[in-house]
């Protein structure tokens, strides 16, 4: 059963609330392990079995590590290439359409990664319950797109996990939101994505190109950054605090704070167990230089075993590169809009390689692109195309720039009365308009 599905909505999310309500302590926490493992077997029975792989062992072994046996790091080593090993599988599956889960059992995996890693420095204490350590692993609500949450940040809170009215109402807000991030925007997003691929393939124009990729920028965005609401909103209901994933990507002032924007925990991941594991900064320019472009590539494949994210991930490299080593002193001097615009573009010009269905088909989109294949500025049919659907690029603009928050924030301290009551029309309209596009 989806995430974002009617019978999720309906059935297991109000049915799982209800028991959790009335359980108490250890209870809870057998029944969220129980209703994740149930979770990812009605999506697919083999992502079951492969975050069982993950789970079951990595326990198992957890208790060498911890009490630092004689082949404690032979140990480790076993474990994370077993877990990094599943975690490609399950990509490579992802790609080829055999799983449901957009990364599924790569956060279980990277999350059971994290900790063995941590335990072995003595960074945090064992987890001796298999029944926490099962709920740290694999609670339903993260392992679509993260966030990818650490021992000492989770496991604290499955002590006593408290359901409260304010915890449920805020949960279905943003659970609600995400559900309208990915139905309602990505969804008619990704069907304009499919008309401008159309509408190129019998002419290629330069404003077509731009429009294309910038169309797919958002729906990346709206669909990772929905289910990370949909993650932490679960999670609120079920009275768990899970940390922000997404936070206004698109606004960033350079691409190396875009990196730190864009899914958060898997750059933080990267950055703690990869990149400060190779000496991040602290070796000079050309083993910086190696190290950024290697945790790039990184997050490129973090989205997909595929050639045109690795590049991706290494164009973007090049740029932070350029920004660690000769502009970081400088920032100072220059206005933060060109900074932003300077980083818009560099993003936007980036995605050709993520959105493109091979490297020739990528660098071809580039060259018209940059205005250097040869093709027309503009056709009347990409015209109508922009004519309508104006609104939806508009509101997608509107709700990557960040301005949302700190409006309706300004509104409620003046009108705190007419701010709840319009938010929670706006709620329904949410809710009515999100079921519309479910049905």
């Amino acid at each position: 059963m989806q995430l974002a599905s009617l019978g999720f909505l309906f059935v297991l999310l109000p049915v799982g609330g209800l028991i959790y309500y009335f359980l108490r302590g250890a209870g809870r926490r057998w029944f969220l392990l129980g209703y994740s493992l149930l979770f990812v077997g009605l999506l697919s029975p083999l992502c079951l079995l492969l975050l069982l792989a993950v789970m079951v062992p990595d326990y198992l072994l957890a208790r060498y590590i911890a009490m630092a046996h004689p082949r404690a790091r032979a140990i480790l080593l076993g474990c994370v290439i077993k877990d990094i090993t599943l975690a490609v599988v399950c990509s490579v599956l992802t790609e080829l359409d055999k799983l449901i889960l957009p990364v599924g059992i790569s956060i279980a995996a990277f999350t059971s990664v994290g900790y063995l890693i941590d335990l072995y420095h003595s960074e945090c204490d064992p987890i001796d319950d298999p029944i926490r350590y099962g709920v740290f692993c694999s609670f339903f609500g993260k392992l679509y797109i993260g966030p990818i949450v650490s021992a000492q940040q989770f496991v604290p809170q499955l002590d006593d996990p408290q359901m409260t009215a304010e915890g449920i109402t805020r949960g279905m807000v943003q659970y609600l939101r995400g559900l309208a991030k990915i139905v309602i925007l990505a969804g008619s997003l990704q069907e304009l994505i499919i008309q401008w691929e159309t509408l190129l393939s019998l002419e290629v124009t330069i404003l077509g190109t731009w429009l294309h990729v910038l169309c797919y920028i958002f729906y990346i965005y709206f669909t990772l950054s929905g289910y990370s609401d949909m993650a932490r909103g679960t999670g609120a209901i079920f009275g768990l605090d899970l940390p922000e994933n997404f936070h206004h990507p698109l606004q960033s002032s350079s691409v190396a704070d875009f990196f730190g924007r864009f899914n958060i925990s898997a750059n933080r991941f990267v950055r703690k167990y990869v990149y400060q594991a190779l000496g991040a900064e602290d070796n000079g320019p050309l083993s910086t230089s190696v190290n950024i472009l290697l945790i790039t590539m990184l997050m490129g494949l973090w989205y997909g075993i595929n050639l045109n994210y690795l590049v991706w991930g290494a164009f973007l490299g090049l740029f932070i590169i350029f920004e660690v080593l000769y502009i970081e002193r400088h920032v100072e001097k220059i206005p933060p809009y060109l900074c932003r615009m300077y980083t818009f573009i560099a993003i936007l010009i980036s995605f050709c390689w993520y959105c493109g269905d091979s490297l020739a088909a990528s660098a071809a989109s580039l060259r018209v692109m940059l205005g250097l294949g040869g093709a027309a500025a503009a056709n009347q049919s990409c015209l109508y195309l922009l004519q309508t659907h104006w609104l939806l690029l508009a509101a997608s603009v509107f709700l990557c720039s960040g301005a949302v928050s700190p409006l309706l924030a300004r509104f409620t301290r003046r009108w705190p009365t007419a701010a709840h009551t319009a938010t929670l029309v706006w709620n329904l309209i949410l809710l009515a308009t999100s079921l519309a596009f479910l049905l």
